[in-house]
């Protein structure tokens, strides 16, 4: 028996785990983010809303982007002989060429990136977003690189930890005079 099937028996104890651990991948960058601009928290509601639509569009796009994966096979590399075949190369290997979706979903991703960049987070606990970060990135070469296609299970894994993640960021960064996580420190 291996992990997912525990987890499938289990998968109610399964989502509340992958939500957790998403809404505290969520609080944990709220809070970095509300130390960073202590200025957001005057118009808390609004940023957390602004907030809450970013970390969404992020979410579906991903979780769009882990049930369908685009494949690619070695079987169709060839070696480029120019620049352009270069770049061009490289643009499918990243998985950039899918259009309108994967540029909102680039914005959206690089705007998280630069949130993640200038909060006020420990060490410690970059570490520990950083590390599921490159796990969830991990997951997604190996989809775009190999036969693998997640189960629908997986997918509403990954799904409740996105929801996770938006859902953390929006309660702490909504909330106007007191920080909620502040006892971790």
């Amino acid at each position: 028996m291996d992990l997912f099937e525990i987890a499938q028996e289990h998968f109610l104890i399964s989502f509340a785990i992958v939500i957790g651990i998403g809404a505290l991948q969520g609080g944990i960058l709220g809070r970095g983010i509300r130390k960073r601009f202590p200025s957001l928290k005057i118009h808390a509601r609004i940023v957390s809303i602004i907030l809450l639509i970013l970390f969404s569009i992020n979410a579906s796009a991903s979780i769009i982007k882990f049930a369908l994966p685009e494949k690619f096979s070695l079987s169709e590399f060839t070696v480029p002989s120019t620049a352009e075949e270069g770049f061009s190369f490289l643009i499918n290997v990243l998985g950039l060429n899918a259009g309108f979706g994967t540029v909102i979903a680039m914005f959206v991703s690089i705007t998280i990136i630069l949130f993640f960049k200038f909060a006020e987070i420990h060490n410690v606990v970059r570490y520990f977003i950083f590390t599921l970060s490159v796990i969830t990135v991990f997951v997604a070469g190996i989809s775009r690189f190999t036969e693998f296609v997640p189960t629908i299970f997986q997918i509403l894994m990954y799904a409740f930890y996105q929801f996770g993640i938006t859902l953390g960021i929006f309660i702490v960064t909504r909330r106007k005079e007191t920080d909620v996580l502040s006892e971790l420190e």
